[in-house]
């Protein structure tokens, strides 16, 4: 008797275990690594520290606001679309809103 050999294989299981305790990698902000849980404090600390900038002559221009800062289209915050050590996708919307 020979074995059906036309059967379809089992496919691999997926491996769906993302770390979820990961704080995931959101970007850069004046050369510092800013994770979920840090952008808040690294941007406060930002903008904080501007109106003193601007009083030694330090900053040419008005000290920015926290939405400025974060604000994909001023570059001052490199963002990343995925997390690179765990790949989750990075939401955005969920970020800022709890950063301002």
């Amino acid at each position: 008797m020979t074995q059906n050999t036309n059967k379809p294989l089992k496919p691999a299981l997926r491996k769906t275990a993302v770390i979820s305790s990961c704080d995931c990698l959101v970007g850069f902000l004046s050369g510092e690594r800013v994770s979920k849980s840090t952008i808040d404090y690294e941007v406060k600390r930002i903008s904080d520290i501007q109106p003193k900038f601007k009083e030694y002559g330090l900053l040419n221009g008005e000290p920015l606001s926290p939405k400025q800062i974060v604000d994909n289209r001023r570059g001052y915050l490199s963002r990343f679309a995925y997390c690179p050590y765990c790949g989750e996708k990075i939401n955005w919307k969920q970020v800022l809103s709890n950063c301002l």
